[in-house]
């Protein structure tokens, strides 16, 4: 009997761990992750950026991307309608935002830029945060519509890193 135990623990800690493998491995799939990402919106992704994961659950769909030297990020996250917020909400949410949940010591709003995505407006919103390493970070948050529904685009870097230029050309390149 003690010995069907062991069998059944070891078999269900040893599929358990393959399974895990083989989902990791489809999270971080480059394919994947590009298919995912352009079956949100087509875009051309910023140099030096590499793909890092991509998730798809019920009707939400996430793909993401990091820097070289994994400090920037820049995702994209689909979900349905009326889930993600529009732009007012997003302009109180980045401005004042919960630093009790946040491991942001500080959020400063720097501004908010307009830009034309797939044809239509969009308006970008750009902050300075610092991290808990003391390090200043900007980010932008920009409602658009994709390829099936609404996206959020984030993209964060240190403030050392952002090129105002590489950000201009990324979110030209949506469409």
């Amino acid at each position: 009997m003690l010995k069907n135990i062991f069998i059944a623990v070891v078999a269900i800690v040893v599929t358990g761990g393959v399974l895990t493998y083989v989902l990791a491995q489809q999270l971080t799939d480059t394919a994947r992750i590009n298919r995912v990402a352009h079956s949100i919106a087509n875009f051309d992704l910023p140099a030096g950026y590499q793909a890092d994961y991509a998730v798809e659950i019920l009707d939400y769909t996430i793909a993401a991307y990091q820097s070289a030297d994994g400090h920037g990020h820049l995702a994209l996250l689909q979900a349905p309608a009326n889930v993600i917020p529009n732009e007012q909400v997003m302009q109180g949410y980045v401005a004042n935002n919960d630093q009790q949940t946040m491991t942001w010591s500080s959020s400063t709003l720097v501004g908010s830029e307009q830009h034309l995505v797939r044809g239509q407006p969009a308006t970008a919103m750009i902050t300075d945060r610092i991290n808990s390493e003391g390090e200043t970070y900007r980010s932008l948050n920009m409602v658009f519509e994709g390829e099936n529904g609404t996206i959020l685009l984030v993209i964060n870097q240190p403030l050392t890193q952002w090129d105002d230029a590489s950000i201009e050309a990324f979110i030209a390149s949506i469409r």
